[in-house]
């Protein structure tokens, strides 16, 4: 059943490999657009295999972790290095809204696939480009994924950094794979809503373009531009937040509180973590103390010594009871069963042949007029080549023509 939602009736036309790219449309999809994934002939999107490194399925039928990012989508396999193929993407482009792509420049140039060529065939398409650097400067082609353009190259890996003093030099944290690259796929889908607006009233297309190197440093501006007041990082434990560190508790699970605003939270703070003779203490009462070392690392080390006393959850209660922000550091295992994520529907069931069944996650977007979408499975490579191609006016000859000469295939 189609999806009835803010984004029904909306035509997009995806050429991406791996994560980018694929996470945008995914969000456009369970919004009612209809996306078409455009694939290579040999063997697709090179993300229907990488789940296999982790040892999850990667069978046509049976593939959750791809499934994430491309339900809800119907695909085309096509070579795009023929020029039959390239007539079909145009083909496929002519009725299109919007082209989203995370394909380097200079490679969609040499297909014909540039901006600059298809502003002029299709005046009125929103193009949604991602990128690694940008579109100038000297690193304007070199290939980047999240873990290099959007982690290391902005300050966010290096920032991520905690010594301790007494020890070797830590290591930089390694980030969780595809979180830079669904950031930046969450800012070019509000970016491509606004061109369709614009698109629609003025009959004049656009390109948006969201490079991983901009995008971690518009996360992380604070922090950037911070450091030309002294706000450094990376931090060592001594001068960290002591309002907003993780600590140790008594059952090795680890808790976190978060005192934001200081002048109205103190106290409550003191009181939760039975130092109450601190209130109304001078200097214990003064923000701007607890950025200097000698001041905030013992307090950090009594608190750490506080918090060792009673459980995560014992904390939790208490800080709950005082109304006050906290959290309790969760595993990855944990969110899937997680009753919040639950009765949100973040988490999704999806039932695969074999009675197999795997959790995935829904995305986060909600419309009220839509609801919850029905969520089928991502596309087996070429599984809707024929149908699609019979749509944009190719007849059986010449779909079958083009399927005997390896232009494309059709999923059997």
């Amino acid at each position: 059943m189609a999806i009835n939602g803010p984004m029904t009736g909306i035509k997009v036309i995806e050429l991406g490999n791996m994560i980018a790219a694929a996470a945008c449309t995914r969000m456009m999809a369970d919004l009612g657009a209809d996306v078409i994934k455009v694939e290579n002939t040999k063997g697709g999107d090179t993300f229907r295999a990488w789940p296999r490194m982790v040892g999850a399925p990667v069978e046509d039928e049976c593939n959750p972790i791809f499934d994430n990012l491309n339900a809800n989508k119907r695909s085309v396999s096509v070579d795009l290095k023929t020029p039959e193929g390239v007539q079909l993407m145009y083909k496929l482009l002519e009725s299109a809204d919007v082209f989203v792509t995370n394909v380097r420049t200079k490679g969609l140039g040499h297909m014909g696939l540039d901006y600059e060529t298809l502003k002029v065939k299709f005046p009125k398409l929103v193009m949604g480009q991602l990128g690694a650097y940008g579109t100038k400067g000297p690193d304007k082609d070199k290939p980047g994924y999240d873990n290099t353009a959007f982690w290391a190259r902005s300050g966010f890996m290096y920032g991520q950094k905690v010594d301790r003093e007494g020890e070797p030099q830590a290591i930089p944290v390694y980030q969780p794979m595809a979180v830079g690259d669904i950031s930046c796929a969450c800012a070019l889908m509000a970016g491509i809503n606004a061109a369709l607006l614009k698109a629609r009233e003025s009959g004049q297309g656009d390109r948006i373009v969201v490079p991983l190197y901009g995008m971690a440093m518009w996360m992380t501006n604070i922090q950037s531009t911070g450091t030309q007041f002294g706000y450094t990082y990376p931090k060592t434990r001594d001068i960290s937040s002591p309002f907003g560190a993780p600590y140790l508790c008594k059952d090795g699970r680890w808790f976190m509180p978060q005192v934001t605003n200081f002048v109205r939270d103190k106290d409550k703070f003191y009181t939760a973590i039975g130092c109450e003779d601190l209130i109304g203490v001078p200097e214990y009462a003064v923000r701007t103390n607890f950025n200097k070392k000698e001041f905030n690392a013992p307090f950090i080390k009594k608190l750490e010594a506080v918090f060792a006393t009673k459980t995560a959850d014992e904390w939790c209660e208490i800080f709950k009871g005082f109304d006050l922000c906290y959290e309790k550091l969760y595993t990855y295992e944990e969110v899937l069963v997680d009753e919040q994520a639950i009765v949100n529907d973040y988490i999704y069931t999806m039932d695969y042949p074999e009675g197999r069944s795997f959790k995935t996650i829904r995305t986060a977007i909600r419309s009220d007029n839509t609801g919850l979408c029905e969520i089928k499975r991502g596309p087996m490579l070429g599984e809707n080549t024929v149908e699609i191609m019979q749509k944009v006016g190719y007849s059986e000859d010449e779909i079958n023509a083009l399927i005997a000469k390896g232009t494309v295939s059709q999923h059997a």
